[in-house]
């Protein structure tokens, strides 16, 4: 096989690592919505607003936090997990404010 042969097979299996990566996210993503389903379900019958700015903050910190103990650059989780709280946000939202 040829130099650019070979970079084209060692490209594809780590193109193929992050696929299945991807694909463990999604899984997570859906768990985490499987809870959110239940504290939507809480903050209904608690009457309770979707957004709490302390509580996303502390998530922030904390996240940065177990970030840098696993070796990953603390600004990549926050702007992750940041996006992923405004994406369930969104849900939460939208869901109690279909409640009569």
């Amino acid at each position: 096989m040829t130099v650019d042969g070979d970079r084209e097979r060692d490209l594809s299996e780590l193109r193929s690592r992050l696929d299945q990566l991807d694909e463990r996210l999604v899984e997570l993503l859906a768990l985490r919505g499987d809870v959110i389903d239940e504290v939507i379900h809480f903050k209904k019958r608690h009457e309770l607003s979707a957004v709490d700015p302390l509580r996303e903050d502390q998530m922030l910190s904390r996240i940065e936090g177990v970030a840098s103990s696993k070796g990953l650059d603390p600004r990549v989780a926050r702007q992750v997990l940041r996006t992923v709280i405004d994406a369930f946000t969104v849900l939460e939202v939208e869901a109690l404010a279909d409640d009569p």
